[in-house]
């Protein structure tokens, strides 16, 4: 066997294994409404269901729409592929933030498969009746 031929065999068993630890990363977005109306001032956090997948996290703008960034460092767009459970809470900085019930937030019953199709949109709609 060359050299030449060792060198890129040892490559490609190098990019192989590496491959293995990545994570696809989808962009996640929505609109959030209450009671039919977009909603402004509310916090979406997704939790992953896989122990050390990043937690995602957006505020709504004022059409109720929001894109996840995952927390850690460099806070980058997006959530890796998986299950999450989905809360959502009023910002508690933004006096304009609607109001909802707890429940969103403790244990809502949202949850979300990202990655089943890539950008992702995920809309909530929250009742406050």
């Amino acid at each position: 066997m060359t050299r030449e031929r060792l060198t890129i065999l040892c490559l490609g068993a190098v990019v192989a294994l590496s491959a293995l630890g990545c994570q696809r990363i989808v962009d996640v977005s929505g609109t959030v409404r209450v009671d039919g109306k977009p909603a402004r001032g509310l916090v979406v956090i997704f939790d992953p269901d896989e122990k050390d997948a990043p937690r995602g996290v957006a505020q709504t703008t004022a059409d109720g729409g929001y894109r996840l960034r995952r927390l850690g460092p460099g806070s980058m767009t997006g959530v890796p592929a998986g299950r999450y459970t989905v809360k959502v809470m009023p910002d508690m900085d933004d006096p304009g933030a609607p109001q909802i019930p707890a429940s969103y937030f403790r244990s809502s019953g949202l949850t979300h498969d990202v990655g089943r199709s890539s950008p992702d949109t995920y809309d909530i709609e929250i009742s406050t009746k």
